[in-house]
């Protein structure tokens, strides 16, 4: 009743002796459907009821209410409601679908999958489309000068076509939409179908033709501009083959209007031709060889007899008084009503329930149901949480007071995110005792572009629709500068490796050989995940520890001054300079003078003139001359890219990494203040994000932190950690009301929500006065690990009875490596509600 009260109107009807309301009508329409049947078997299903008088007087009452219908109403809705809809609600390559029987939808959505899949490849496929740095539209009026696909599908002087279009997509959309004779009034919802066609795709285009940094569309530009341009040609192509075809007209908007409104009779027959079984009233009276022949012969069905049409006419109004009266007759026996006290009823009273029958078809049920289910859930859990406000409300007014005394200070402190999965980790590891935990939005409210080390690529960790301006990368340690090299080194061989086994796989004819020769290596990898998914997960996290080089790291959290910025942008810069010496020269290029190869590099900026004494030093050791440093320097800036344009983006990059000292301050005071954390301060503080961990799972992303667009929370943790553990950081916060003491620490931290594991990062930081701290907060982290295992385990359908299991973490280690497991955690499929208040409630 909460769901329908909006809907319903304060009206009601009388049957007989019994009043409804609107109300009642809605709700046993909604419980028990609208008895709605198929036109074509309404009389086969009323037909044997008729026989009882009271039903045949509520039929004939039903076809009294139709009287008085303009006669061929039901051929000219078809014309009419076609009228408004083409452009606005489909294209025209769907009307021809809808109304020819073709298939010219699905003819551009294949010709469009094959070449954005081809366009947008990112090194999935073993062999790139060409042209692709030509842009989408450039590339593919090249290519489809040689696709044979265009003639296969019929169209007319394929390659004609394709030279004559415009070399700019903008000119080509204008011209397609020109050839379609769409109106310019209908454009913009035009536009809106054509890109809601293929969604994904679309989506994706858009998406990437805003990353202004995004590597693959500055190779390979492509946008909704260029997509629309290849798409509306070939609907405009194939819409006009169509409709030559099958209607003898042109294929534009202005031609089907026309054609609609000259034979609305006859296209209404040919419309209920195709989209409904003819009565066979109706079918004596026809040739239906009419219907089927190309192109469809619409003068002769304009010219049918005129008693067809008034047959038609009747027939269409029969069936659909029988489908009312089954109706109604439904709705009468989920009402508690009997067909005596229908058949009594009133015209206007049986008007007025078919009508509120009409008004709330099914589409409507299901928000009304999903609408239903959470006002009942909102109301039994306000009245299981209701005991707790009053509680709290007395205690205030009494003026009790339920938080702890600023002397008393926890032994640890977390902050999780506010993820259910975190919640549950939360509130055991509270159970366990002493810990004081809070929560916050996993990304900790600090929106930053985070680069790994040894990543070539960064990922935004914020909500998405934040755009982050600061860069945050992970660098080694300044103590492991080796490591770090010989980690590097690692790294570019198992790329490469990756990189061979990929082409060998991928290409025309090595899987043959591969297969025998090594194909049975993989083997160990196939029945191991499968059979024994732990013992194989153990072996290959041995073998890879045995190879695996450690290497501490921590975060470019303080901002680099433009200054600062200026020069490492220009040693990089001498860097390439000397390598393209030393490749054209050997040894001899590495000879060459500090400050020449400074002003080979302002030359290439044109930052300084070209100067032949200055020079002199230069071509006498590389015995060159003008025009062979002119070209040295045009190389410089054709393969290098040393040019000003690209120092300024460099150095903006670089100046966007880190934050000032201000910035610090204030994404660590709203932090705080938002949680209301500003006094009592543990010794030792986790911020803790969370991600997930599984195997073959194409939804993995999705089981990630969705307030760090969709990845591991933990380089939030970080970041947040380290300003907050900066004493220059601490001594501002001071003045602004927030003392945090000098042995509070901030630690990082990452939940597995998996495996409900939590990883501690940074350890290197946390004081050795803080160890005994640091070795309570594992234990109690470990204690509640095994605890919310347990509790999660219980809510999987797939997962044995915790009765029979004395450690649950096992279980769901198992679950986070077995490839065949499509269901490692629930997500958030199981939160219904967000508390947001003091732990009494």
């Amino acid at each position: 009743n909460e769901a329908l009260k909006d809907t319903a109107q304060n009206e009601s009807v009388a049957l007989g002796g019994k009043e409804f309301t609107h109300l009642d009508v809605l709700r046993a329409i909604l419980i028990n459907g609208s008895g709605e049947v198929a036109s074509d078997v309404c009389s086969a299903i009323l037909q044997p009821s008729l026989q009882k008088p009271q039903i045949q007087t509520l039929f004939n009452s039903i076809q009294a209410l139709s009287k008085g219908k303009t006669p061929g109403n039901f051929l000219m809705s078809h014309v009419e409601n076609e009228k408004k809809e083409l452009a606005t609600q489909y294209t025209l390559a769907e009307w021809c679908d809808q109304t020819l029987g073709t298939n010219v939808q699905d003819q551009i959505n294949s010709e469009i999958i094959k070449w954005v899949s081809g366009f947008l490849d990112e090194g999935h496929a073993p062999w790139g489309m060409p042209m692709r740095e030509k842009t989408f539209y450039k590339g593919w009026k090249e290519l489809a000068l040689d696709d044979v696909s265009g003639s296969i599908l019929g169209i007319q002087d394929w390659k004609n076509k394709i030279l004559n279009m415009p070399d700019r997509p903008e000119d080509a959309v204008l011209e397609s939409m020109a050839q379609l004779a769409i109106p310019k009034n209908l454009w913009e919802d035009y536009f809106s179908l054509q890109l809601a066609q293929l969604s994904g795709w679309t989506g994706f285009i858009k998406w990437r033709s805003e990353q202004t940094d995004y590597e693959w569309q500055n190779a390979f530009p492509i946008d909704l501009i260029k997509y629309m341009a290849i798409r509306l040609f070939y609907e405009r192509e194939l819409v006009m083959l169509a409709c030559q075809e099958k209607l003898a007209i042109p294929g534009t908007y202005a031609s089907i209007i026309e054609y609609l409104g000259n034979h609305a009779t006859g296209y209404g027959l040919y419309k209920e031709f195709r989209t409904r079984v003819l009565p066979d009233e109706v079918v004596d009276f026809l040739n239906i060889s009419l219907f089927t022949q190309h192109p469809l012969k619409i003068d002769a069905l304009d010219r049918c007899d005129s008693r067809l049409i008034s047959t038609w006419e009747q027939t269409r109004k029969k069936q659909v008084a029988e489908g009312q009266t089954l109706m109604i007759m439904h709705l009468a026996q989920c009402l508690g009503a009997s067909i005596e006290d229908l058949a009594k009823s009133t015209p206007d009273a049986l008007s007025t329930l078919l009508n509120w029958i009409e008004k709330f078809p099914e589409t409507q049920h299901g928000p009304i149901w999903l609408e239903a289910l959470e006002s009942s859930y909102i109301k039994s859990f306000s009245q299981k949480i209701s005991p707790n406000i009053k509680k709290l409300d007395n205690n205030n007014g009494s003026g009790e007071q339920n938080e702890k005394p600023p002397e008393s200070r926890p032994l640890s402190q977390a902050i999780f995110c506010i993820d259910v999965r975190s919640e549950c980790f939360r509130r055991n590891l509270e159970e366990i005792g002493g810990i004081e935990t809070f929560g916050f939005a996993g990304f900790f409210g600090v929106p930053i572009c985070y680069q790994g080390f040894s990543s070539e690529q960064q990922t935004d960790q914020c909500p998405v629709l934040l755009k982050p301006k600061h860069i945050v990368k992970e660098i080694p340690r300044a103590y492991q500068v080796k490591a770090a090299e010989e980690f590097l080194e690692g790294q570019q061989i198992a790329k490469a490796g990756h990189t061979l086994l990929h082409d060998l796989k991928e290409n025309v004819v090595t899987p043959y050989v591969m297969v025998e020769a090594i194909g049975w290596f993989f083997g160990f990898k196939l029945f191991g995940q499968t059979l024994k998914p732990k013992w194989f997960d153990n072996a290959m996290s041995w073998f890879k520890d045995k190879l695996a080089i450690p290497i501490g790291t921590t975060l470019t959290v303080d901002k680099i001054q433009r200054d600062e910025a200026y020069e490492m942008v220009a040693a990089k810069y001498r860097g390439a300079i000397y390598r393209l010496l030393t490749d054209k020269f050997g040894q001899l290029g590495g000879t060459v003078p500090h400050d020449q190869v400074e002003r080979i590099r302002k030359l290439a900026l044109n930052q300084v003139q070209p100067d032949s004494q200055e020079n002199e030093e230069l071509f006498r050791l590389l015995k060159w001359n003008d025009s062979d440093l002119d070209k040295f320097i045009e190389e410089l800036r054709n393969d290098f890219k040393i040019q000003q344009r690209d120092i300024d983006h460099q150095i903006q990059k670089l100046t966007q990494a880190g934050f000032t000292l201000t910035e610090q301050v204030n994404y660590v005071e709203t932090a705080l203040r938002i949680l209301g954390f500003t006094k009592t301060f543990a010794r030792l503080i986790l911020l803790c994000g969370h991600g997930s961990t599984s195997d073959n799972n194409p939804y993995e992303s999705a089981l990630d932190c969705g307030a760090c667009g969709g990845n591991h929370g933990v380089s939030n943790a970080r970041a947040l950690a380290v300003m907050a553990n900066n004493p220059q950081v601490r001594q501002k916060l001071a003045e602004r009301g927030i003392t945090i003491p000098h042995d509070t620490h901030f630690l990082p931290g990452q939940q597995d929500t998996v495996t409900d594991e939590v990883e501690l990062f940074d350890l290197e930081e946390v004081p050795a006065t803080h160890r005994k701290d640091l070795v309570c907060l594992q234990q109690d982290l470990h204690e509640a690990c095994e605890r919310n295992s347990r509790e999660r385990l219980a809510r999987l359908p797939d997962a044995p009875s915790m009765q029979e299991v004395d450690n649950a973490s096992p279980l769901t280690k198992i679950r986070s490596m077995d490839w065949s497991q499509v269901r490692p955690e629930w997500g958030l499929s199981g939160h219904t509600a967000f508390v947001m208040g003091r732990r009494e409630l």
